[in-house]
């Protein structure tokens, strides 16, 4: 899987478990979520929603031939200046609906650590389908799920790392790394096909399900 180059340009609040409905929140500056890529767009009501909030609103994305460059990332600004020991850092999960794209290297949330290390959170290694919607939408949770969850490393830590039972993955990969320090996390589709994604979150403290800059805070793993 390629390293995606990004170009460093994300009131009240209802906190609630994953499965409830949270107002949206209308995000900072710093919290917008920016686009790259030749592959088009949009937050729109027209592919389906995500069960676990009532918008009816998801994010399709095109991406058309790879061999040609195309692909669409998507990053705030915080995401691309986290820099946190990596064992402290929640909320790295997105949902998408199982009936598009879903391949071994997209939809994916990659992260970057500060010793040039990267990490791939590959949607298709933590598929988790929600029983609610007849198995069209599915939930990867890198920092959550205990079961079936993997990710893998490229670097000086390269492997491939899986949720233990009693550990989610991300938990599993600080424990054996202590000392990552994570700089910075962007969501990538790089895969020929059509993508929806709902309830994105890149671990830089928001969760957008609604629009480029609206969506819920995350203050706890739980919240998101």
């Amino acid at each position: 899987m390629k390293r995606v180059a990004l170009i460093s340009v994300l009131a009240c609040i209802a906190v609630l478990a994953i499965a409830a409905t949270a107002q949206a929140t209308r995000f900072g500056s710093n919290q917008i979520l920016h686009f790259e890529g030749y592959g088009p767009h949009s937050w729109n009501k027209y592919g389906g929603d995500s069960p676990h909030d009532r918008n009816a609103r998801s994010l399709r994305i095109h991406v058309g031939d790879p061999s040609a460059g195309e692909y669409v990332a998507a990053y705030s600004d915080r995401s691309l200046s986290i820099a946190k020991d990596a064992e402290s850092v929640s909320n790295l999960s997105f949902e998408f609906r199982e009936d598009r794209h879903v391949g071994a290297g997209a939809p994916r949330i990659s992260v970057e650590f500060q010793n040039g290390d990267v990490g791939y959170l590959s949607a298709l290694y933590c598929n988790h389908s929600m029983a609610i919607t007849g198995g069209v939408w599915g939930r990867a949770d890198f920092t959550r799920f205990h079961h079936n969850c993997t990710m893998f490393v490229t670097g000086e830590t390269s492997g491939q790392y899986d949720a233990d039972g009693s550990h989610s993955v991300w938990e599993v990969y600080t424990l054996a790394n202590p000392d990552q320090i994570l700089e910075r996390s962007y969501f990538v589709a790089d895969e020929e096909g059509n993508y929806r994604i709902d309830r994105l979150s890149l671990g830089a403290g928001v969760m957008y399900t609604s629009g480029n800059r609206r969506g819920q805070i995350c203050t706890t793993e739980s919240s998101c």
